[in-house]
């Protein structure tokens, strides 16, 4: 990756106060709320990580600085360009299976309030683990964020971040379409179904990806 200036002009930080409270990711009909949390959850395959880049890609294609903290150290910079990520405008933390360094990196990114967008990626960590994370630690987050222009995006097998997220949606794999014929075939794309759990009673708003990503 090109290195990353965390030093802003005046210019720059202007342009930034002009920033949309929203940010609409137009392509699947799902807006994202700056200064509050977003959750999405779901197994492997669920489309959490599909639709966490598209929101990466909208944002650093403007010129905004991102930042991925990423618990696991499943996050893959490939797939991420293929999905349009400018990587000039991303700042990756690999935090290698360990939980207390990743609430750690992601606490001192937040407080930075410099990043349009930073992404907690707990994918892959054990869900006994989460479950001990205290509530509080979520609530420091939505207070540090008010306010500010930074999205803070949570993804994770099961919900973690409790009533703390403003924004918490439910992701399911529902229908996948394949090319070719024979034994080998080539997945094209896939249907995700997304449900808030606010109002996990509704019919999920059905959203179709392209599978240019090898995590999904």
């Amino acid at each position: 990756m090109a290195r990353l200036s965390l030093i802003k002009t005046l210019s720059h930080l202007q342009e930034e106060q002009r920033h949309s409270d929203e940010i609409e990711l137009a392509a699947v009909g799902i807006a994202f709320t700056r200064g509050s949390i977003t959750e999405l959850s779901g197994g492997a395959g669920s489309g959490k990580t599909s639709l966490s880049l598209m929101l990466l890609a909208e944002m650093t294609r403007v010129g905004e600085i991102c930042a991925v903290v990423d618990a696991s150290n499943s996050f893959d910079p490939g797939s991420a360009a293929r999905a349009g990520v400018e990587l000039g405008n991303m700042l990756w933390v690999k935090c290698g299976g360990e939980m207390e360094r990743s609430f750690m990196a992601a606490d001192y990114l937040v407080q930075a309030k410099g990043f349009g967008a930073v992404w907690l990626s707990l994918n892959g960590l054990p869900q006994r683990q989460l479950d001990m994370v205290p509530r509080a630690y979520w609530y420091r987050y939505r207070t540090r964020i008010k306010e500010t222009p930074t999205l803070f995006l949570v993804t994770a097998e099961n919900t973690v971040a409790g009533t703390a997220s403003q924004k918490p949606l439910q992701l399911s794999r529902e229908r996948s379409v394949w090319s070719g014929s024979g034994r080998f075939k080539l997945l094209r794309e896939f249907h995700i179904g997304i449900r808030s759990r606010k109002q996990f009673n509704r019919d999920p708003l059905i959203v179709q990806l392209k599978a240019d990503h090898t995590h999904v």
